[in-house]
């Protein structure tokens, strides 16, 4: 086999791989985030190198509100789970403040 046939079925066949785990990540991203989060913490972090996590996160998590649009109305257990706070009760008498991210 020559190297030019043998280098171009090494390159296929990454090319295959590459595309695959793309769109398999892609297909993970669009899960709830409990499965996501439980199946990407076995995946190493050189797949987030070599993958396009971010492009791939911000078209599957894009949502659909604008700028100026409502919040959805969201019901969360507080921290020491005593009681529930819904956001349509807590904005109409005080301000309200989200705040998304990692504290770790």
């Amino acid at each position: 086999m020559s190297f030019l046939r043998w280098a171009g079925i090494v390159g296929g066949g990454c090319l295959l791989l590459y595309g695959t785990s793309t769109a398999a990540l892609y297909w993970l991203m669009r899960q709830p985030l409990d499965r996501f989060g439980a199946i990407m913490r076995h995946v190493p972090n050189v797949a987030m190198a070599i993958l396009p996590f971010e492009p791939l996160w911000m078209s599957a998590r894009a949502g659909s509100l604008r700028t100026g649009d409502a919040a959805p109305d969201i019901d969360l257990p507080t921290v020491d789970r005593t009681r529930r706070v819904r956001m349509s009760d807590e904005w109409r008498s005080k301000p309200a403040v989200l705040i998304f991210g990692s504290y770790t």
